[in-house]
């Protein structure tokens, strides 16, 4: 297996690739990036991936080349050197100065970076342990940018305590987790905070929405408390490299449980649509 990267027109392997000191996502991560998986040459909802990092771009002013076409081609030609069956492709558009000063002002370039690793995604996953920290985050969280401390110190403590994913909560609302998005089942109705700043609009978390609206169950969009997360019928996590899974237990308490039917069902036909998707290669 090889794996491969690219940055600014040079392909390479993962170690062989160098980021100069002008980009600015090394001193100030001004930095959007998003990730997808894929399989050989194709990545799942490429289209929506690809959107999203030249939208949150625009949003932050980064002045790049790239359209669509031209981003898709490059991460095409890197999937099929590395030429890896099931895989986790991250991308990034930074901002280039050769002057360190924090306004953008002085940008005069842009640095595409692109890197593949192997993910072995199974129909049976074993539910996620979750653990609730304060949201301590700034208020871009919609952007996806590199700026994740925060969630880099969250997921370490959860590592040390044998969690697998952290649920930010503000204010007594839960928002989201370090790593993905989090919906909860109750009474037979998904419930998944809103759009807004407070959380990232994630692709998979979308897909939910989709699914869970063809095999009739009800969306509400509203906040809610971390009482009603620990008092869920069902707690679901989605991102692009977990799809949707169940979570069973929350700082050491039990949770979830109680509607296996509509969380299975949830969480099958997610893994059935990726099946699919990689069956068409």
């Amino acid at each position: 297996m090889k794996s491969y990267a690219y940055y600014n027109g040079r392909f390479g392997k993962r170690d062989e690739i160098c980021v100069p000191l002008s980009d600015r996502s090394i001193f100030f991560g001004d930095c959007v990036y998003d990730a997808a998986i894929g399989s050989y040459d194709r990545i799942l909802w490429e289209e929506e991936h690809i959107e999203r990092l030249l939208s949150n771009a625009k949003r932050l002013g980064i002045k790049h080349p790239y359209t669509k076409q031209s981003i898709s081609q490059i991460l095409h030609e890197v999937a099929i050197k590395s030429c890896i069956e099931s895989y986790f492709i991250y991308f990034s558009i930074s901002r280039q100065s050769e002057r360190r000063v924090h306004s953008a002002k002085y940008s005069d370039g842009s640095g595409l970076l692109i890197t593949v690793d192997e993910l072995q995604i199974a129909a049976n996953q074993s539910p996620l342990k979750l653990i609730t920290k304060d949201d301590l985050r700034y208020g871009f969280c919609d952007i996806k940018t590199t700026n994740l401390l925060p969630a880099v110190i969250a997921s370490t403590e959860a590592e040390k305590c044998g969690a697998d994913e952290v649920v930010f909560i503000k204010n007594g609302v839960v928002t989201e987790c370090a790593k993905s998005n989090i919906s909860i089942l109750k009474q037979g109705r998904l419930i998944t905070h809103p759009k807004s700043n407070r959380i990232l609009p994630g692709i998979t978390r979308e897909h939910l929405l989709s699914i869970a609206t063809e095999n009739g169950i009800e969306i509400i969009q509203r906040p809610f408390t971390v009482s009603e997360l620990l008092s869920a019928d069902e707690i679901l996590i989605t991102s692009s490299s977990k799809l949707c899974k169940v979570a069973n237990q929350i700082d050491g308490i039990s949770v979830g449980g109680k509607d296996v039917r509509h969380a299975s069902l949830l969480c099958k036909k997610m893994y059935e649509h990726y099946s699919l998707f990689c069956l068409k290669n």
